[in-house]
């Protein structure tokens, strides 16, 4: 009861924090008008805009008590990739698998990729569909584009999901996500729809949120557009000497396989190193194994650039495909 009463406390002083001092300068209502104005001239309805604003009283403050206090606690790599990546979340990937295989392998081979990363990033975005998030994306945009810290970002985020909504891609009951914008079965910002978004089953419509077609088509035309090269693995495990140098083990450095070797790299008992001399990088991070990362790991960093994050989504994905380390 003490910590439930603390936290409400906490909470009421960081909104009246922000209701008095960041936001004195302009209110809510005129940012609202303002936004307004701007998407009416880009061309989006008037009748849209006022829709996806009404209701709109105040600021989410729970959105900005999320971006203010995201957590820093330091997982090691393996405690990350383990708890994202159990044998529930490995077990539901496969069966989904099976279930879409034949729209998955057609979207495979047209766009280059492994249905296993497809799969895997799915699942790990939001647990093959399950859990979408459930924060308006309007209220969430708008919220975080009125606060300052980064406001040029999301205003030009909620621009853009105006005319996601004035172009009928999502109907505004279904337009929801996490805190900070990111919505539908991958969960893309409105710019990474804008990017990435594929209208596989003809419909007219890009819909990342009720249609798994047009959901894996956009997740393969990321990992396409991005660079993602079919006949390259994503990394593979390594060994290090003793007198290594850890400052080169980093995704910023790259050598070829060759160079790496003459400084002692070498695969892990029982991996092999490809025979091609790709430029590649090796990283060993927290709590983790030391690996060589090749150009389609960096394509998932290019998703979310953690190397926790895309070694986790190798890690699945192989797990998926019953695969370990191998070309895809």
């Amino acid at each position: 009861m003490k910590r439930h009463l603390a936290t409400t406390a906490v909470i009421f002083l960081f909104t009246c924090f922000f209701s008095i001092s960041t936001y004195a300068k302009q209110s809510w209502q005129d940012f609202l008008n303002e936004i307004r104005q701007e998407a009416i001239s880009q061309g989006i309805r008037p009748a849209i805009v006022d829709q996806a604003f009404h209701g709109l009283d105040e600021p989410n403050w729970q959105v900005l008590s999320y971006d203010r206090a995201q957590p820093e606690k330091r997982l090691t790599f393996l405690k990350y990739r383990n708890t994202r990546a159990d044998k529930y979340r490995i077990s539901m990937g496969k069966t989904e698998l099976r279930k879409h295989q034949a729209v998955l392998s057609q979207i495979a081979q047209r766009y280059g990729v492994s249905e296993c990363f497809i799969v895997s990033l799915w699942g790990l975005e939001t647990s093959y569909g399950h859990y979408m998030g459930n924060f308006p994306v309007i209220h969430s945009l708008a919220t975080l584009a009125y606060d300052d810290r980064r406001a040029d970002f999301f205003r030009n985020e909620l621009l853009i999901a105006l005319r996601i909504l004035n172009d009928g891609h999502v109907r505004l009951k279904d337009f929801k996500g996490e805190w900070a914008g990111a919505s539908g079965q991958p969960q893309f910002l409105p710019s990474s729809w804008y990017n990435y978004a594929v209208d596989y089953d003809g419909d007219g419509r890009k819909d990342i949120w009720k249609s798994l077609p047009d959901a894996f088509a956009s997740i393969a035309n990321y990992l396409y557009i991005n660079g993602w090269k079919h006949d390259q693995p994503w990394a593979i495990p390594i060994t290090v000497p003793a007198n290594f140098d850890a400052q080169l083990m980093s995704p910023d450095i790259t050598k070829t396989i060759a160079q790496w070797k003459s400084l002692g790299v070498r695969a892990a008992p029982g991996k092999t190193l490809p025979s091609e001399n790709y430029e590649v990088s090796v990283i060993e991070p927290f709590g983790g194994p030391a690996m060589m990362i090749f150009d389609n790991f960096k394509v998932i960093m290019k998703w979310n650039h953690s190397t926790y994050y895309a070694g986790t989504v190798g890690y699945l994905a192989d797990n998926i495909c019953q695969q370990a380390y191998t070309r895809h």
